[in-house]
């Protein structure tokens, strides 16, 4: 009779999802020598992070200072509007009590210049982008608005009670203006 005894033993199908013990030592094994960076804040962190920091606040202060700053009590703001280099139009901006405007004709067009107490913008130009118009209010020294297109080149300066040019940062944008 073949009954059950006389069935050959059947292997049984290694399951894959099932984890011996033995695999889940050889991971913890893995997971031990496996680097896992731990940072820690030192002093020296700090140090240098407060280094970065009055580094960039002092250069911002710098800049700042050269550009917006040396109106003392005996000087006073001009604008000054010059076309291919050549001035054409200066005016101090403290003496303006009423609005004034100066209009510059070129080949390619015309331009309007806005000047209030204390401050000068491009009012209105025929040149096809408008920057020099979106420049908005001039009203430190050292501010320039140019518009390229008809050589045109409006900024503000500061210049003291003899006639000098206290602060003029021209010299900044001269690569841009030429």
């Amino acid at each position: 009779m073949a009954g059950p005894a006389s069935r050959p033993e059947r292997t049984p199908i290694m399951n894959l999802h099932r984890k011996s013990p033995a695999d889940g030592n050889q991971q913890a094994k893995a997971a031990a020598n496996t680097y896992v960076p731990k940072y820690r804040f030192c002093r020296w962190d700090a140090a240098v992070i407060l280094l970065v920091i009055l580094l960039a606040a002092g250069t911002a202060f710098q800049v700042f200072r050269t550009t917006q700053g040396s109106i003392t009590a005996t000087s006073h703001l001009e604008a000054v509007l010059t076309v291919s280099g050549t001035e054409v139009w200066r005016t101090n901006l403290a003496d303006i009590t009423t609005q004034q405007t100066h209009k510059v004709t070129v080949d390619a067009g015309s331009l309007t210049v806005l000047a209030e107490a204390g401050k000068v913008r491009v009012a209105s130009s025929d040149c096809k982008d408008q920057i020099c118009v979106h420049t908005g209010w001039l009203t430190s020294a050292g501010q320039t608005a140019v518009c390229l297109p008809f050589k045109v080149v409006l900024k503000v300066i500061s210049v003291d009670a003899q006639g000098g040019i206290t602060q003029d940062t021209s010299a900044l944008y001269d690569a841009i203006s030429k």
